[in-house]
Parts: structure tokens; C-alpha cells; sequence
């Protein structure tokens, strides 16, 4: 990992996560996958910005509560302004990220990886749960994996086909 990306992953671990179990929400949130790209204007800077970010970063965050760790997770792309020669980084046009739905949302993990490398290979990659010992990871989830694949049901066959009988028309 570069300098640069550290400096960028320390902003976004200080800003963005969280244990929490003892908190307000009752979760931990970590960030469970970061790319970065410069940003060379791939969006015109409304008149109301002063500040022109450096970085596009593109996140995934997962979380954890008293069920376990959530296998799906949610990701956004924030903007980030690094000044090189002193080392430090901040948060740019938050209006444009912090406020509403996130852009990938309720994804599997398999798919927000593939969503992240859209933009660019993640520098940053944490499957489990920092937060957590690794009896706490195995008490939450009943399980030692990073994550769960999902489980095919009893009477669900490996390979199924869907008849037009099972989907549900608009009409």
C-alpha cells in the first residue's frame, strides 16, 4: 500500500468506522473494501464548490450486531482532497455522498468486490470484523469463515429453471 492510500484509509477508518456495541446503534461498521482513482474532473465541479478533490474512493461497509455479521454490505464513492506534500487528507462534496441512499446497496460480497474493481483494484481488503475476537467471530456467526455462501434449501436443486408460472408479472 502506497503512502498516499494510507493516508486515505486512516480518513476514511477515522470518519466511517465504528464498534459499537456499546453505542447508540448496537453494531460495529469497518470498511470491508476501498479503491481509489485520481480524480481529474470526471465530474463538473458545481459553482458552489471551492474545493476540487484529488481522489475518487470507492467503499464497501459491512457491519456486525447481536445477529452475527451481515453478509451483505453497502458501498458509496466518496471524494477526498490529499494534500501530498503534508500528509493529510479530508472529505469533499459530502452532499453529494453523505445524505441518502447508498449507491450500492444490499449487495452480497462476491458482487461489491466486483463493484469496487469496476472502478479500479481495491488497496484495501477486510472480510472480518477488526472489532471482534476470533471467539466473538465464531459466538456472532456460528461459523470461521470470512463469509457465508448462501445455502440452497432441502427441496431446491443445484441448477434451477424458472417457468414463466413462477414470475410475477406487472399486469
Amino acid at each position: 500500500m502506497t503512502t498516499h492510500q494510507n493516508v486515505i484509509l486512516s480518513l476514511l477508518k477515522k470518519q466511517l468506522e465504528t464498534s459499537g456495541f456499546n453505542g447508540p446503534h448496537q453494531q460495529n461498521v469497518w470498511i470491508m473494501a476501498a479503491a481509489a482513482v485520481d480524480y481529474l474532473g470526471k465530474l463538473n465541479a458545481p459553482n458552489a464548490y471551492a474545493e476540487i478533490p484529488t481522489h475518487v474512493v470507492r467503499l464497501i461497509l459491512r457491519t456486525t450486531d447481536e445477529a452475527g455479521t451481515n453478509d451483505y454490505v453497502d458501498g458509496t464513492d466518496v471524494y477526498v482532497r490529499l494534500d501530498q506534500e503534508n500528509q493529510i487528507a479530508d472529505f469533499v462534496w459530502e452532499d453529494l455522498w453523505a445524505e441518502g441512499p447508498p449507491i450500492f446497496h444490499g449487495g452480497t460480497i462476491p458482487d461489491a468486490l466486483r463493484w469496487v474493481r469496476d472502478l479500479a483494484e481495491p488497496f484495501y481488503i477486510q472480510l472480518r470484523d477488526p472489532f471482534l475476537t476470533p471467539e466473538q467471530w465464531i459466538s456472532l456467526n456460528g461459523h470461521d469463515k470470512d463469509f457465508a455462501e448462501p445455502q440452497l434449501k432441502d427441496d431446491q436443486k443445484e441448477d434451477r429453471c424458472m417457468i414463466d408460472d413462477e414470475l410475477d408479472l406487472p399486469f
